[in-house]
């Protein structure tokens, strides 16, 4: 499972740059067929783009994380005159992904690993208004002109792309919405007779174009309508898995883990006055509170096993984005032990705002009652190093694109006393930020 010059010494080094276009470099990335990773903090300021492959840790089937496992522990072997505390900045290693569960390599997500991390060959970092060029060189001759050049072939930001047209959908469609009623009343007979709690089902929309998007257009839009999100395209061969999500799994800094329990939704007001009745409703919705409190809960516990001096306000707040209000516990914990953040994460992953509770009887009950495969939909985007730095989003807002094909995704929790309908009208809702892109293209 180790990437091909995985027995040789990694050695990192790092310059000083003039600006530079991520997103114009991405766009001759993708003309040439290369892989990549990039990943967007608009509102902190901070995003990267790395690609080539220094090093692979990756795991498929029912023992991936123990896979990943074995090979990160490798590079901590190999990795010689890290960059670790010379910058003032988080400085990513690995970055990937990690599927909702394990489907090795099902259609349509045949091009991602189950558990899919590497640290890239050429990572450029932009925190703030310093950007950085970032080798991570083997005991192989590296060529920097290369590199250098491709540096001043990325300074303009692209024009934007005209709007693309969509062919086909199953959007409107009454077969796709009798379907979902069904799954959701099959769910809720399975609630009744105790076999869970609750269970987050979820659909699988499909766009045909006329044209195939170009992914810096879509990230771009993503970016510019939600600065507090992550923004994230993840390319393997011919699929790039792109979103803007609002959730955090868990961030590591300074000794401390930070999470985000982010469960139970309402629309946005068309005004103020509006917004903040129905901000006043979700508050006091006994649904949407003890769906929250579920996943309050299980963070908290599962912090526990890793963490002490956990911090939390009992009472949630509301997350309001663009489109859509969340009810929002950030949680915080002082880490206790020498794991690696990616350790940590198969401890956390997948929430019950993702899956379900009791999450192990949600998960077996998801995988034989859902059609499509999520791959990464829910799954976890995001990187870590070795100093224990690290930051994970939950794939959610997210879709994945092949070609001309667009498959977006959505879903909500599924608990007593959830109306089909109603549940269908959230679906739409979180389905809106990758719709709009085509819908309501600028």
């Amino acid at each position: 499972m180790l990437g091909k010059i995985a027995e040789k010494q990694i050695e990192q080094k790092i310059t000083r740059i003039d600006d530079f276009d991520f997103l114009s470099a991405i766009d001759e990335l993708e003309k040439d067929g290369k892989d990549y990773f990039y990943w967007n903090e608009p509102e902190k300021g901070f995003s990267f783009l790395g690609f080539g492959e220094a090093f692979s840790a990756k795991g498929n089937g029912s023992d991936w994380v123990k896979q990943t496992n074995m090979a990160i522990n490798k590079l901590k072997s190999s990795l010689n005159n890290g960059i670790g505390g010379k910058t003032d900045f988080p400085v990513p290693l690995l970055i990937g992904g990690l599927k909702f569960s394990p489907d090795s390599f099902s259609e349509p997500w045949e091009n991602f690993s189950d558990s899919d991390w590497f640290v890239p060959q050429v990572l450029f970092v932009k925190n703030k208004k310093k950007t950085f060029w970032i080798l991570n060189l083997s005991e192989e001759k590296f060529d920097t002109a290369e590199i250098k050049n491709f540096i001043k072939r990325h300074k303009i930001h692209p024009k934007p792309e005209r709007k693309i047209r969509i062919t086909s959908s199953n959007l409107g469609s009454e077969e796709e919405k009798s379907r979902w009623i069904s799954l959701v009343n099959k769910a809720l007979e399975h609630i009744k007779k105790n076999e869970f709690k609750k269970i987050v089902l979820s659909r699988e929309v499909y766009l045909k174009l006329d044209k195939e998007p170009a992914t810096n257009h879509l990230i771009n839009l993503l970016s510019e309508r939600y600065p507090r999100c992550y923004v994230y395209a993840f390319r393997r061969g011919n699929s790039v898995f792109f979103g803007a999500s609002p959730e955090k799994l868990a961030r590591f800094s300074g000794g401390y883990i930070e999470a985000d329990a982010l469960a139970g939704s309402i629309p946005r007001g068309r005004n103020d006055s509006e917004d903040k009745i129905l901000e006043s409703e979700l508050l006091k919705s006994p649904k949407n509170l003890n769906e929250q409190q579920a996943v309050v809960d299980f963070i908290v516990n599962s912090f526990k096993r890793f963490a002490s001096d956990i911090e939390y306000d009992e009472n949630p707040t509301v997350r309001k984005l663009p489109n859509i209000q969340h009810l929002w516990t950030p949680i915080r914990g002082k880490l206790n032990n020498g794991k690696v953040p990616f350790e940590i994460i198969d401890e956390v992953h997948p929430t019950p705002a993702i899956c379900g509770a009791p999450w192990t009887d949600a998960m077996s009950s998801i995988l034989k009652m859902e059609k499509h495969k999520r791959g990464l939909y829910t799954g976890v985007i995001g990187w870590f190093n070795f100093e224990g730095e690290g930051e994970f989003a939950v794939g959610i807002r997210s879709a994945l694109k092949k070609g001309k094909t667009i498959l977006a995704y959505a879903g909500c929790g599924i608990v007593e006393g959830s109306d089909p309908e109603s549940e269908f009208e959230e679906t739409k809702l979180k389905l809106k930020p990758i719709l709009n892109l085509f819908l309501n293209d600028d």
